[in-house]
């Protein structure tokens, strides 16, 4: 959020799930395509949770997807740990990673800048990646719920074996399931070479690459996406795709996925009129660059002859959308657009950021909260975490090719 608004952000403290939520907000707020100020966050979260699950806004490299799981399973095998002293040596070993990564001079190395002062571990962030493609064989858990679970299983597990009787049976449910400890089946993941860390780099190995591939691909939560469809068959393809818009365009989509991607793609073109007009209208006309691209948009081909046949409710059903003012925006928009006045429009625009903000702190209502001087725009076209995505699939490329063995 820009310095000079001067507001200070605060919440109860109830746990570490509930401030990781927080962090999370925060955190995607920072991506120039997240600046949502006009509420479409849940439509663009949606979507992307559809096209490429797994996936945030602040994941930068595929390689966390086995530092996360390498440190956890080498805990595992500690004994006297308890949830508080797990989770604690998890953070450190992530911060010290941060400096041996770094050394590399290699982009995506999460905490780079920040050191030891940094508030998303890696562990947070891939968590729920970890989970949607069964790295982590249990979705309904957090880390902190993990945390719990391995270290009482320990505990049960050390009891058992000093009255005598250990259960020596093992689950076997899956060839490449591992688990260092012995308390349970946590991982389905390869396991980490011997003094793994001192050999890290940011670069999948083949096999990581290999198996990565194969997770996202195998997942119940993954395999029908279009994340799954395109690293099993146009991988090379999709990493020279630069926009969100031009993958229609190169790669023959199966019904399923393309019926979701095109109306994702075109309630992209739907709302990028509104998030255009909203910086025309901040920069009080000033913003020429905005002012061409409002021009261009309105008369553009979608605007003069699909923009009246989008069903923009056809998204309301597909997402589930249960909020009725959000709903209401998307219609008076797409009638302010068709009647094709520019009060209606401006009128509708500074209405709705009063709406999710408050009269005091709507820019667009407020000089005061914020001077446009020319400032860059707020937002963009959505590309629902594709180019975030597109990062990882190019990892996965390099290290099936061999470019990093």
């Amino acid at each position: 959020m820009p310095q000079s608004l001067g507001i200070q952000l605060g919440w109860i403290d109830y746990s570490n799930e509930h401030k990781k939520k927080v962090l999370t907000v925060l955190d995607a707020l920072s991506a120039p395509e997240a600046v949502d100020e006009l509420g479409i966050g849940i439509v663009r979260d949606g979507f992307a949770n559809i096209l490429f699950p797994g996936t945030s806004t602040i994941q930068t490299r595929a390689k966390y997807f086995f530092i996360v799981p390498y440190i956890l399973m080498e805990l595992e095998k500690e004994k006297n740990l308890n949830p508080e002293k797990l989770l604690s040596k998890l953070v450190d070993i992530e911060i010290d990673l941060i400096e041996v990564l770094a050394q590399q001079s290699k982009d995506g190395v999460i905490g780079k800048r920040a050191g030891k002062k940094l508030k998303r571990k890696p562990s947070s962030i891939y968590w729920n990646g970890l989970r949607m493609y069964g790295i982590f064989k249990h979705p309904s858990l957090s880390i902190e719920g993990y945390a719990k679970a391995v270290t009482t299983l320990k505990r049960e597990e050390l009891s058992l074996i000093n009255s005598g009787f250990q259960d020596s049976e093992k689950d076997s449910d899956d060839s490449d399931v591992t688990m260092g400890t012995g308390t349970g089946s946590f991982w389905r993941c390869l396991l980490p070479e011997e003094n793994w860390k001192n050999t890290l780099t940011m670069d999948l190995t083949y096999n990581e690459a290999q198996y990565l591939k194969e997770r996202i691909i195998k997942s119940p939560l993954s395999k029908d996406s279009l994340f799954s469809y395109v690293l099993k068959n146009c991988a090379d393809k999709v990493i020279e795709i630069a926009d969100f818009d031009a993958i229609g365009k190169t790669i023959d989509l199966p019904l399923t996925i393309k019926e979701d991607y095109e109306l994702a793609r075109k309630f992209s073109n739907f709302i990028y009129g509104a998030n255009i007009r909203y910086n025309v209208i901040l920069s009080k006309g000033e913003n020429r660059e905005a002012e061409s691209a409002w021009e261009e948009w309105y008369n553009s081909n979608f605007v003069r002859n699909n923009f009246q046949d989008f069903n923009y409710m056809e998204v309301n059903q597909r997402l589930e959308l249960k909020n009725l003012r959000l709903i209401s925006f998307l219609r008076n928009w797409y009638e302010a657009v068709l009647n094709g006045s520019l009060d209606e429009i401006d009128s509708l625009i500074i209405a709705r950021e009063i709406e999710l903000k408050s009269k005091e702190r709507a820019k667009l209502n407020n000089s005061q909260v914020y001077d446009w001087k020319g400032k860059e725009w707020l937002g963009g076209k959505l590309q629902y975490r594709f180019k975030n995505t597109s990062r990882l699939i190019e990892d996965i490329v390099k290290g099936l090719k061999g470019d990093n063995v």
